[in-house]
Order: structure tokens, then sequence, then C-alpha cells
């Protein structure tokens, strides 16, 4: 019974030791997991994130195409359309961002960056100051990459992006370098790092690209056509691309080898989202020795003018010939990490009237008048139609750059030297009348006759006038430019519509620009439908009868031959060029004239 006991007594003592260590080693195992997550929380990172590329752009450029009317931009013709041809460095931004970080100053010593793009891929190369190989750790810009790093350590680090969706190589294993795709735009960043011996959590790193290729940027800008690009047939020729291997320590390549890049029409994008009036394609090459002599052709062109900027007219869709033009070759030699832009502003063709009677020359007019679209990027515009029509924003003062605006003497301007590109066209002189005039005169009043102001028959030679019901009553005058077949009748041949012009008013109806057809032609009284009026560029000056205030304009109307004041005949043109006065408005330093019509020819 004793023995019994005691075996009973063993097994109880048994248990509880047994139960004892397995209490023990569960608190000894919960302890260990609670120091792991301790350690774990407090893991030393790096928090990487994309402050931006560095701006590589030549602000200069952006005005070259935008010249003053006192420089004759050299403007060549290819039949259907001209073309200014300029290269630069302007680089095309839809933002920047400002770099607040101190960590991202000290990193590029830049103060602005240009924006990425959402989604762009990058790696980020981590090495120990003795050249030990850490990480490489894959990443995307707009979120924050985690990489982890030790207190108390210096680092080098490196990084790599294609600035697009697409992965980036990685290295293998002891080297440096990298054999990169063709015909990408190759970001390289680099930077030191010292992190203190008692940091703790997450260490921030901006890091700021620099563009390690040379971009050579094509653009297509139909702007000075006033019109959409629907579509095109674009070739380009001349490209001299390489790729090559990159040493992520240096930035520098090695092993260049060609790269064929193809450009064609459906390689361009939209420069500034929703206008179709601006397109761009890219080409790279890290090769900074070749020069590339670049050709580009164009053929099938297609525009679309807007229908929403002028009352009453819809969406005109051009189309040009399948003929291509041909573009002279552009010399560019890259230069890395710089964008070379070669812009073809595409300007649309004039009309040329034949040699003006005293100075020998021709002029080359616009095929429709000028008209101004407020709130638009592109508000100087020719008229996609050609026609006959009572539209304020049309109608403008002497010297005024506004339509329905009186200006003074001091801010008088020409507002045809603002139709894109800036300087190629200009309001015409009175030596330029003289190829659609055959005399001159005194337009003392709005309302009266023509006859009274020209005298005798005076028919205007190489003229005829229009009376078609469809599109209105006009002058044509004769030109020796051959017809477009991307424009119509109307647009082929220089005619002056009878838009008429406002009499000489103190002050102009509140929302003048607002006023529609109906309300305009009210003003216009009988000389819309009767006569053409258009201004001249000229300074103020003694002519005719007006001492030092008096300016020119052009009258244009349709007459026939009287006796004893009754018309008979074959209807012709009377065309003068006129002098009016202008006058000071009571109180106001502006000068108040009529308004007329503005009929742009080239610079």
């Amino acid at each position: 019974m004793k023995s019994v006991l005691m075996k009973n007594l063993a097994n109880k003592v048994a248990s509880a030791l047994i139960l004892a260590m397995l209490t023990q080693f569960a608190a000894s195992c919960n302890k260990s997991q609670d120091i792991e997550k301790v350690e774990t929380s407090d893991k030393l990172q790096l928090s990487v994130s994309i402050a931006g590329i560095q701006e590589n752009s030549d602000k200069s450029g952006e005005n070259k195409a935008a010249v003053r009317n006192n420089v004759k931009p050299l403007v060549r013709s290819y039949n259907e359309f001209d073309a200014l041809v300029s290269v630069d460095n302007h680089v095309e931004q839809s933002s920047s961002i400002r770099i607040h970080s101190s960590a991202a100053k000290a990193n590029s010593g830049a103060a602005r960056a240009e924006a990425i793009g959402p989604g762009v891929k990058y790696r980020l190369f981590l090495y120990k100051n003795d050249g030990t190989f850490v990480s490489s750790t894959a990443l995307t810009a707009n979120s924050t990459g985690k990489v982890a790093i030790e207190a108390g350590e210096d680092y080098k680090w490196y990084a790599l992006s294609y600035n697009n969706t697409e992965d980036v190589p990685d290295v293998t294993t002891g080297s440096s370098a990298i054999t990169l795709a063709g015909g990408k735009d190759v970001l390289h960043a680099a930077g030191t790092l010292s992190v203190p011996s008692d940091a703790s959590g997450a260490l921030p790193l901006g890091i700021i690209f620099n563009h390690k290729t040379s971009r050579l940027a094509i653009e297509l800008n139909s702007m000075g056509m006033f019109g959409d690009m629907n579509s095109a047939t674009v070739a380009v020729s001349g490209l001299s691309m390489k790729s090559g291997t990159i040493d992520i320590f240096t930035g520098k390549y090695s092993d260049l080898e060609d790269y064929t890049q193809t450009i064609n029409w459906s390689s361009f994008e939209n420069v500034e989202a929703g206008f179709n009036d601006r397109k761009v394609a890219y080409a790279y090459t890290v090769d900074s020795t070749n020069a590339n002599n670049v050709s580009v052709s164009i053929a099938s062109l297609q525009l679309t003018h807007a229908s929403d900027l002028v009352e009453g007219e819809g969406a005109t869709v051009r189309s040009f010939s399948a003929t291509p033009v041909n573009f002279s070759p552009v010399s560019v030699t890259p230069a890395i990490g710089r964008t070379h832009r070669i812009l073809y502003n595409l300007v649309e063709s004039a009309l040329t009237t034949v040699g003006v009677s005293n100075t020998g020359d021709s002029v080359r007019w616009s095929r429709s008048n000028l008209y101004y679209a407020a709130g638009t990027h592109n508000p100087y515009r020719f008229y996609a139609t050609n026609a006959q029509r009572s539209d304020a924003k049309s109608y403008f003062a002497y010297g005024a750059l506004t339509p329905g605006q009186f200006v003074n003497a001091a801010s008088r301007q020409d507002p045809c030297a603002q139709v894109y590109p800036q300087g190629v066209w200009r309001t015409p002189t009175n030596n330029d009348l003289y190829s659609i005039s055959d005399g001159q005169g005194l337009l003392s009043s709005l309302l009266g006759t023509v006859g009274s102001l020209l005298g005798a028959r005076d028919e205007m030679e190489n003229s005829e006038p229009g009376d078609g019901t469809a599109t209105g009553r006009y002058a044509q005058f004769e030109v020796t430019t051959p017809p477009n077949t991307a424009f119509d009748a109307r647009s082929n041949n220089l005619r002056l519509y009878y838009n008429g012009q406002l009499p000489r008013l103190g002050v102009l109806p509140n929302g003048f620009l607002d006023l529609d057809l109906s309300g305009l032609a009210a003003l216009l009284g009988s000389s819309y439908g009767t006569q053409s009026h258009i201004w001249t560029s000229n300074a103020p000056a003694s002519i005719l009868t007006l001492v030092n205030l008096g300016v020119w304009g052009h009258i244009a109307s349709t007459e026939r031959q009287a006796v004893a004041g009754i018309p008979f005949g074959t209807p012709f043109v009377r065309a003068k060029r006129t002098g009016e006065l202008l006058v000071s408005a009571v109180g106001v330093d502006v000068l108040t004239s009529t308004l007329k019509n503005v009929r742009c020819v080239r610079n």
C-alpha cells in the first residue's frame, strides 16, 4: 500500500515538474516573439521618393518662333502650305514642382525640377562606401519605397529609370555596367548617404534624376493654320540614334551600337492635353558625336477648324493632297542631357497680287480677314471660311489689338503681328494697297456715297465684283497664286467682302464682342453689303487735308456708270486708298476712329 502511495506521489511531482517546464518554455517562446516584433517595427529604412527630373531647358528658345514684326522670319513656301522651321532647346513641360525637401536640395543642388509621370519605374542601387554591394530594389514613382539600411553606416546610392512604366535592368554580380534598350529616355541619379548611429525609423531620400540621353523632339504645329490636326502621313529620315551600356557609378556610356527608331504619324502625341494643334514625337540617343541630318515630309494632312469660335459657322475640314511636302534637312548634333527641338510651324499659304504700281513689288495677302477669339490659347486667327459676315470679333479700331476697343497713339500696335507664329504677318501699309487700289480720297462720312469720294468711273483694273446671294457681295482682285485644292473659290481668290464699317462712336456699346450678327448689322447701317473697309498700319501723319492725325484705309465697292443719276451698264469695282481723321475722345486719352476689318499681309 505504501509503495502505491509513493508511486502516485512521484507521478504528481513529475506532472507538476513537466507542467512547470512547459509553462516556462511557453513563456520563453512568447518573450522571444515579442522581441522579434519590436525589432521588426524599429528596423531602420530609407523612405525613397522622386522629387523630379532636373530641368535642362534653354528658355531663350521659347521666343524664337515668336519674333517681333520688325524682323522678317524665314517662311518657306511648299505650295499647299508654308512653314517656319526652327531649332531650339526648349523643353515642353506640362507641370513643374518646387523642391521643398532639404534632402532633395542637398542631393540635387537644384531649386526646381520637372515632374515625373505616374507609374514610372526606377531601380535604386545601394552600396557601402567600400564598394560592397548592399541591395538593388525595383521601385515606382509617386509612391514611397522602403529600402533597409543600417545605423552608423555610410552609403553610395545610384538610381536608374527609362522614364516610363518599363522595368529597369539589374546589375550582374561584381559589375556596375547595364546594357540599355535603345530609344529610351534614360534617367540617372547618384549620391551619398551617412546614417547617424542613433538613427531609427525611416530616413527620407528624395531623388532628382538627370537626363542621360539626348532627346530629339520633332514638333508639328498647326496653330498658324488655325486648325486641329486630324491625320497625316509623316516620314522622318536622317536620324542617327545609338544605344549603349551605362556605368551606374559614373553615368558614362560604352559599347555604343546603332539603333533604328522609326517615327511616323502614330509616334506623335499632343503637347498640350486637349489641343490637337501641337504634336510631338521623340527620338533618343546616347551618342553626342554624330550629327543628325533630319528630313521630315508630310502628306495627306487633314485639319479641322473649330466650329464654336464663329457664330453661324460650322466645323470646317480642310484636306491637303497626298503629294508629300518635303522640308529642307535640319542638322542637329546631340548633347547628352539636352533636348533639341525641331519645330515645324505650319503656316497658311498666302495669295499674291500683281506687282505694286509704284514699287514693282508683289504683295502676299491672307485668304480671309483677321478675327480675335478671346479666351482661347490661339486667339488671333483668319476665318476658316471667307464670307460676308457682321462678326464683332473682326471689327478693329485703328491700332487696337482687341476688336471694339479704342487706344491712344502710344499704345498703337499691329494685331496681324500677333497671329501665330508672331511676326509672320502684318497689317498692310499704304504702299501695299497700290496692288488693289487705283487712287486715293478723303472719307468724310461713312454714309457719304462712294461716288462722291471716287469721282468718275475709276474702274479698278484686274478686279471684278461679286454679287452672289449665297456668299454675299464682294470685290475680287487678281492674284498670281495657283488654286489650292484645300480651299474653295472664296479663299483661292483675293475677295474683300462687303462687311462695311462701324461709324465713329464716342462710346462703344457694352459687351461689344458679344453682339450677335443682327445687333452688329444694325450698327453697320447701309455700309454692310455695299462696301469693304480695311485698315493700314501707317502711323498718323499729314495726309490729304488731314493734319498730323490722318490715317490710311482702303475702301472698295461695286458701282455702275450713271447718267443723270441713273445707273446703267456692267457693274465694276471701285477701290481707293482713303484718308481718315482720328479724333480724341472727350476727357479720355484715346483716339477714336471707325471700326474696320483687318486683312493681313506677309511680313
